[in-house]
């Protein structure tokens, strides 16, 4: 593998970036590292030493689950059964040392010092956090060849970018259980993230037990929340991963759940039923710029910021989920609120002339300041979307910013005003961008506190939420890690790709689950021929994939029907697709006889599996949608293998037979059941001779 993206540089359009020499498969790539001749040789008498804190649980738990991990990947029975306080010899195979046993908070030192000699290796931290992020250094030096398992000799000095690298699951459109944030919270672990932000609530459903508040989630869950039990079990899980969990409770909008228990809080009377909080006519085709006239002009359900019982009842909530989550921040969204029901309501149009309050955006600023003095009257700083921003927004307060039609100066005049800023814009996960279109973004270093990657989950649930995460946001979590200067593109892959595996022995379910699909996708077909079709698959970029969805009709739009159409299962970076890409650029660079066989073994199974896959066409519905992909990935294979015997034999292909692949060519750009041809550049590129950079980022509409 590590060979396998050699020449993968060409491969990214416009992609200035300086060349690491060596990063072995480590991801996130340390602060600074050198590297030494020989190795440290891993045998069965490996033992593992721990100077720290006797009663740092944390820091121990740790030293054993690493330890069991490098157990497993290397099969040498380790002699030492497990470590604990008493194991502190000088004379073990690995020390670790900390200082100040610590639990995760933003900002603390997360550095650590890694030192690996043929006889012994070192990991020094000042806090028990900086200590969990060396493990996973450490497993991932973990390396094998003919000889056996070893460790490079190194020297590691680490330390994050960002004091803020978080992944934000939205667990509302789609509920999310427990078992699958617990995996993704060992992920996140895995390559250092540090924020697991929560979005509990939302039209579509809120997700938490509320005692003080019991009908929120008996009306407005349809029986899908997490109990009071569960979250403080999962905080629990998280912490011992150095990793804090922060819950977001959208207000004023995003809303209808909290009003199906609750009605007396919305500006409207109701009644209120979880769901999609507008309806679009599908009796004709909708366009996005009728979808967007829509949602701005849809009086959306929204708290009524009028009434003092609202913030009565907002106090005493906020209350009791800060007594629930620890961590000392809470987000209250305050997105995309239209504020069109307050301008419809009469009462509330004199309420804003009687105080002065001159649109709706200022009344939401009225709110939001309510909302803010009760956050900080129950401990806590206040986070929210970047539309909570305004010239008299407390300086306590973080902003996220999202917003993908926002200002390129939005974060520069939040930071000026002295607001946190938390930046997602460029990192939503649901917008479908390959792996290196994150990677590449430019980011403002000295003006945020970090990053998030966000996964909204309209068209992502509990069964392939883990292939849309995994693993482009390994790639964002070491852009909120690592050096400015780390943006080798062809190095990420290599990289991402073994990070990739990793995270599926260590229990991620992205690689089985995506199997699991194809498996059901093939209705009793052959699997082999349908996992060739959807291995090449992408689907559409941007938000055309959500355009798509919500224009279907009602049955298949609805919270509980199953995501289970090709879209819903093509991985965004199919590994398939970039090692076919590696293999056409050396055939095209060096004309390499062993690059040239694997590109026609590939094409001959292309070449034929429309034929193999007829009879699934013929019976199925979800099938047949993806049918023209399948058969212009035949045509186009079989116009390569030609291509390719033309170019040998100095055989000049005829203007007519050009002219008639181009046009193949073109009818194959097309998206089919909103899913594209993920390897047609490299198929065009043998039919004329020429592989073009990918673009640097996509259109989201």
């Amino acid at each position: 593998m590590r060979a396998f993206f050699l020449l993968l540089a060409i491969c990214i359009s416009s992609a200035s970036f300086t060349q690491v020499t060596n990063t072995l498969d480590l991801m996130p790539i340390p602060k600074s590292m050198s590297i030494q001749e020989g190795r440290f040789n891993m045998t069965s008498t490996f033992t593992v030493a721990v100077k720290a804190d006797p009663t740092d649980s944390i820091c121990f738990l740790a030293v054993n689950r690493m330890f069991q991990t490098l157990n497993r990947r290397t099969g040498l029975f380790f002699h030492q059964e497990i470590i604990t306080t008493q194991d502190n010899s000088d004379t073990a195979s690995l020390i670790i040392r900390v200082k100040l046993k610590t639990k995760m908070e933003i900002g603390m030192d997360e550095s650590y010092r890694i030192q690996v000699s043929k006889n012994k290796i070192t990991l020094e931290a000042v806090t028990t956090i900086g200590a969990l992020r060396g493990m996973q250094t450490i497993i991932q030096l973990l390396s094998n060849d003919e000889s056996g398992f070893y460790m490079p000799l190194v020297n590691i000095e680490d330390a994050p970018k960002f004091a803020w690298r978080g992944l934000m699951i939205d667990v509302c459109r789609h509920f999310i259980p427990i078992d699958v944030l617990k995996r993704n919270l060992d992920a996140m672990a895995a390559v250092k993230m540090n924020v697991l932000h929560l979005h509990l609530s939302d039209d579509q459903g809120f997700r938490v037990e509320s005692k003080v508040f019991p009908k929120l989630q008996s009306k407005g869950s349809n029986g899908d929340y997490y109990t009071q039990i569960q979250i403080r079990d999962l905080i629990s899980y998280a912490g011992n991963l150095g990793i804090i969990i922060v819950p977001e409770f959208d207000v004023p909008g995003h809303s209808t759940s909290w009003f199906a228990g609750y009605p007396e809080l919305a500006t409207k009377p109701g009644p209120y039923k979880p769901g999609s909080p507008y309806k679009i006519d599908r009796s004709e085709p909708v366009s996005p710029m009728k979808l967007m006239q829509t949602i701005q002009s849809t009086p959306f359900p929204v708290f009524n910021p009028t009434k003092e019982s609202v913030y009565k009842f907002l106090d005493a909530f906020i209350g009791e989920m800060t007594s629930l989550f620890p961590a000392p921040y809470f987000h209250i969204g305050a997105d995309e609120n239209n504020g069109v029901a307050w301008k419809q309501d009469s009462a509330i149009v004199a309420f804003m002339r009687k105080n002065n309050i001159a649109n709706t955006h200022d009344l939401q600023a009225y709110f939001v300041d309510r909302v803010q003095k009760l956050v900080t009257k129950h401990g806590k700083k206040m986070i929210g979307w970047d539309e909570l921003f305004s010239k008299n927004l407390s300086k306590e307060v973080l902003v996220q910013v999202w917003s993908p039609m926002s200002a390129p100066t939005l974060v520069q005049q939040i930071a000026s005003q002295g607001n946190p800023v938390i930046l997602s814009k460029g990192f939503y996960l649901d917008q479908f961008m390959p792996a290196y279109v994150h990677y590449n973004l430019e980011m403002p270093s000295e003006e945020i506190l970090g990053g998030e990657a966000a996964q909204w989950t309209e068209i992502a649930d509990a069964e392939n939420i883990e292939t849309r995460i995994w693993p482009c946001a390994a790639a964002i979590a070491e852009k909120f890690w690592s050096s400015k200067t780390v943006t080798d593109p062809m190095d990420l892959y290599r990289r991402l790709f073994i990070t990739s595996d990793r995270l599926s022995e260590s229990g991620l379910l992205h690689i089985s689950n995506y199997d699991r699909m194809v498996l059901r996708f093939s209705a009793g077909y052959s699997y082999e021929d349908t996992k060739k079709l959807i291995d090449v698959l992408t689907p559409v970029k941007g938000y055309k994939r959500m355009f798509g969805f919500i224009t279907l009709p009602v049955s298949a739009t609805y919270q509980s029907a199953p995501l289970i159409r090709a879209a819903d299962i093509a991985w965004v970076d199919a590994r398939a697709k970039w090692e076919f890409r590696k293999k056409v650029t050396e055939y095209l660079q060096t004309k390499s006889k062993s690059s040239e066989w694997a590109i026609r073994e590939q094409l001959k199974k292309w070449a034929s599996s429309y034929d193999e896959l007829k009879p699934l066409f013929e019976s199925s519905a979800l099938a047949k949608e993806i049918m023209q992909h399948s058969k212009n990935l035949s045509a186009l294979s079989t116009a390569c293998l030609q291509a390719m015997d033309n170019f040998n034999s100095d055989t000049k292909p005829t203007e007519q037979w050009l002219k008639d692949q181009q046009a193949l060519l073109e009818s194959a750009k097309g998206s089919y059941g909103e899913v594209e041809l993920a390897v047609l550049p490299e198929l065009s590129a043998l039919i004329l001779q020429q592989l073009n950079p990918l673009p640097a980022s996509y259109p989201l509409f």
